[in-house]
């Protein structure tokens, strides 16, 4: 049996479910079943992350988690929706930038180019905090981690079913940023991530591409009862490549 906890943000809810789905079906995976108990860290036990101006000491119920006995590895899903925050709702001008990871991606002929660089130090400033969550964990246990990906940006007609989440007339639907927009934003926030799971030795693991629709953004199937987050069905596949991902390097420390 694989023990694990899944430490993080918003997205650790449908992880959860396709975890919990995975654990009543009894699938195996790379041999094993699974066993796995999650934590929102808005819950309140967890809040404040730290306890100190500094943000070096970590809330001891968070450290609590991380000392778990029969630990086989954790996993995290922190942040994740800063790209939401930043690329939803267009400014006035509108922006847009030529993406580094996807420079053939549509670019707004009406809208104010700006530098990808804009784009990183702006999701920066929004990740700042949640950064050093994931720095504070790693440094605090020596077990096996693994680092989620967030889930790619929901299609525009899931987004405006839930209008209240972001848009609140129809008048303000009228300024949501186009699919390529939101998606080249996310990528540039995942590059991020991704490079901060490898400096700190976390596995990071994307999204699988059977997760994207035709458009490049969440396929439907897997989208949530919300603006902005994914369904079980996601948590279910997330899950089963996470726990292959943490047995193979887990068998490899053996």
């Amino acid at each position: 049996m694989l023990n694990f906890i899944g430490i993080g943000h918003s997205h650790i809810v449908a992880l959860a479910k396709g975890s919990y789905a995975l654990e009543a079906k009894q699938e195996q995976i790379a041999g094993q079943t699974l066993h796995g108990r999650f934590h929102y860290l808005y819950d309140t036990p967890y809040m404040p992350a730290f306890l100190d101006a500094t943000q070096t000491a970590l809330n001891p119920a968070i450290l609590g988690l991380l000392n778990t006995p029969g630990l086989d590895f954790v996993l995290l899903s922190i942040g994740g929706n800063e790209h939401n925050v930043l690329s939803m709702r267009q400014t006035t001008p509108r922006f847009d930038f030529v993406s580094r990871d996807e420079p053939e991606a549509t670019v707004d002929p009406t809208a104010e180019i700006v530098p990808e660089a804009a784009i990183r130090e702006t999701l920066a400033d929004y990740m700042r905090e949640n950064m050093h969550v994931l720095q504070a964990i790693r440094a605090a246990s020596s077990l096996p981690m693994v680092l989620v990906e967030p889930p790619p940006p929901l299609p525009r007609a899931h987004v405006l079913a839930y209008p209240k989440e972001f848009f609140r007339t129809q008048l303000d639907q009228a300024g949501m940023s186009s699919d390529a927009l939101r998606r080249k934003v996310w990528r540039v926030e995942t590059r991020m991530l991704r490079a901060a799971s490898v400096e700190l030795g976390v596995a990071w693991l994307e999204t699988p591409p059977d997760m994207f629709g035709t458009d490049g953004l969440l396929k439907a199937s897997a989208c949530g009862q919300d603006a902005s987050h994914a369904n079980e069905a996601y948590g279910e596949v997330m899950i089963a490549a996470a726990a292959r991902r943490m047995a193979g390097q887990i068998a490899g420390r053996a």
